[in-house]
C-alpha cells in the first residue's frame, strides 16, 4: 500500500478515536429530577412536528447562570367566601397594620358592589363616612388602571388613622356570594411556602414548607393552624398534612395526564400579641408523567463539540434536549460559552437525541475540559420536564474509553505492492 495513503487511514481512525468518547453522566444531584420508572403512555392527541429540529447559539461568557430555585409565596394576604347574610350583618376581619386594602367580588350571578354602599365598623361601631376610607374604587375605574378583576368588584382601602384590629365590612344590598380579598402592605405578618421543588414526577413524592414570621421571627405554627391541598389543573383535591411546618404528598401515578400546572393552596392562622393574624398563599408545580429518561451514558464528539446521549423512551412523543455548555478559559475557570436544544419524534425503545455545539460557538482561547450544566429531557407533546441535570458531565476530567473507530474501508482498484 503506498505509505501516504496507508498513513492518512491511520490519521484518520486515530482522529476518530480521539475525536469521539464515551462517558457516563453524573449522578443526580439533590436538585435534579430522573425517573426511577417509565410509564408506558398512548401518543398524544393533536398534531405535533415529526421531523427533527436542532440550533445552537453563542453565549456571553461572563453572564451568570444558576439554576431557578423553587417559587417562593410571600403573602400579607387572605381570603374569606362570604355570603349576603353576612355580609348584610357585617363580615368580621381583623388586621395586623393600619391601611388594609379590601376587595369585594361577587360570584357569578351575585349583586355587583358599588364601593360608595360598602359601611365599616370597628368593634361594632359605625365608622361614620368622612372617616372610614382613604380610597374607593370601582370596577371600571379598576379596569381602567389595567386591573384585571372580575365585572362588579369593588376595592376599598381603610383610612391609615382608623388603625388595626378587628372590623367588620357591610354591604346591606348584598345578594349571593362575594370573595373576600383583604391585603395589608405595611403588616409585619408574612407568611412564606415553598416547594422543595418546582417540578415533580407523578408517582414520586412533594414536599412542602410552611412559615409565619415577624421581621427576622419565625413564630410557631401549631399542626392545626396551617392547612393545605394540593390541586389539579381538572379540580383534584389532595389534603396536605402538615407537621412541624411541613407537608409531605407522594402524587399518584396517574397524575400529569392532564395540561396544565398544579396548585398548592395554603392557609395559616394563628395569634400573635392577642391579634389574629390570617394568611393564604398559593405556588405551584409543574407535574409529569415519566415517559422518557436519560440512558445514564453519553458519546463525545470533541470535533464538532457534540454530545451524543441515549434516552430510553416508554411513551410515543417529541422530545426536547436542551443543555449549556462550559468551556475552560485561559485562566483556568470554565465559563457559559453555548446553548443547545434538539427536538424529535421518538417512538418507544432506546433512542437517542444530540446536542450540537459547534465548534464555531466556542470563543477564541477556550477549549476543552468542558462541562455539560443545566441540561433538561422534556416531553414536549406533553407539556412536563422528564430529567434534569444541574451538572450533568465534565468531559476531560477522568480516563474514557475510546469508541471503538469503525473498520476501515477497502480501498477498491488499488493492489498491494509486492516488496
Amino acid at each position: 500500500m503506498n505509505k501516504n495513503l496507508a498513513f492518512c487511514l491511520i490519521s484518520l481512525a486515530v482522529s476518530v478515536a480521539f475525536s469521539a468518547q464515551a462517558g457516563t453522566l453524573l449522578p443526580p444531584g439533590a436538585a435534579d429530577q430522573s425517573p426511577s420508572r417509565l410509564q408506558a403512555a398512548p401518543a398524544p392527541v393533536g398534531e405535533f412536528e415529526r421531523q427533527p429540529v436542532a440550533f445552537a447559539w453563542a453565549l456571553d461568557p461572563e453572564a451568570v447562570l444558576d439554576a431557578q430555585a423553587p417559587f417562593l409565596a410571600e403573602s400579607r394576604e387572605f381570603w374569606a367566601v362570604a355570603q349576603a347574610s353576612e355580609l348584610q350583618a357585617g363580615l368580621a376581619i381583623d388586621t395586623t397594620a393600619a391601611g388594609a386594602v379590601i376587595r369585594i367580588s361577587p360570584a357569578q350571578g351575585s349583586r355587583a358592589v358599588d364601593p360608595d354602599q360598602v359601611r365599616m365598623f370597628k368593634n361594632g361601631r359605625l365608622i361614620p363616612e368622612p372617616q372610614s376610607f382613604q380610597r374607593k374604587t370601582n370596577a371600571a375605574q379598576l379596569k381602567a388602571a389595567g386591573m384585571d378583576v372580575p365585572d362588579g368588584s369593588a376595592i376599598v382601602q381603610l383610612a391609615k388613622e382608623q388603625g388595626q384590629g378587628r372590623f367588620q365590612v357591610q354591604m346591606t344590598d348584598a345578594k349571593g356570594r362575594y370573595l373576600v380579598h383583604v391585603y395589608e402592605p405595611e403588616s409585619p405578618f408574612v407568611f412564606r411556602a415553598q416547594a422543595d421543588r418546582s417540578r415533580v414526577l407523578a408517582g414520586d413524592t412533594l414536599e412542602v414548607a410552611a412559615a409565619m414570621q415577624r421581621g427576622d421571627d419565625t413564630l410557631a405554627l401549631a399542626n392545626n393552624q396551617v392547612a393545605g391541598v394540593l390541586v389539579s389543573p381538572s379540580g383534584r383535591s389532595y389534603d396536605l398534612a402538615f407537621s412541624s411546618g411541613r407537608a409531605r404528598l407522594q402524587l399518584p401515578d396517574d397524575a400529569g395526564s392532564e395540561p396544565g400546572l398544579w396548585e398548592v393552596q395554603l392557609s395559616a392562622g394563628t395569634f400573635a400579641d392577642g391579634a389574629s393574624v390570617q394568611r393564604d398563599a398559593n405556588t405551584a408545580v409543574e407535574v409529569t408523567r415519566p415517559t422518557a429518561k436519560l440512558d445514564g451514558g453519553y458519546g463525545f464528539n470533541a470535533a464538532a463539540v457534540r454530545f451524543d446521549l441515549p434516552v430510553q423512551v416508554a411513551a410515543p412523543g417529541r422530545y426536547e434536549l436542551r443543555g449549556t455548555l462550559y468551556a475552560t478559559a485561559p485562566d483556568g475557570v470554565s465559563r457559559p460559552v453555548s446553548q443547545a436544544h434538539m427536538a424529535n419524534w421518538l417512538e418507544p425503545g432506546q433512542r437517542q437525541l444530540a446536542l450540537a455545539f459547534g465548534r464555531v460557538n466556542v470563543p477564541m482561547g477556550y477549549g476543552a475540559p468542558y462541562e455539560l450544566r443545566f441540561l433538561e429531557l422534556k416531553d414536549q407533546s406533553r407539556m412536563g420536564t422528564l430529567d434534569t441535570r444541574e451538572l450533568a458531565l465534565r468531559e476531560g476530567q477522568a480516563p474514557r474509553r475510546a469508541i471503538a473507530p469503525a473498520p476501515a474501508m477497502p480501498v477498491r482498484g488499488v493492489a498491494p505492492r509486492q516488496r
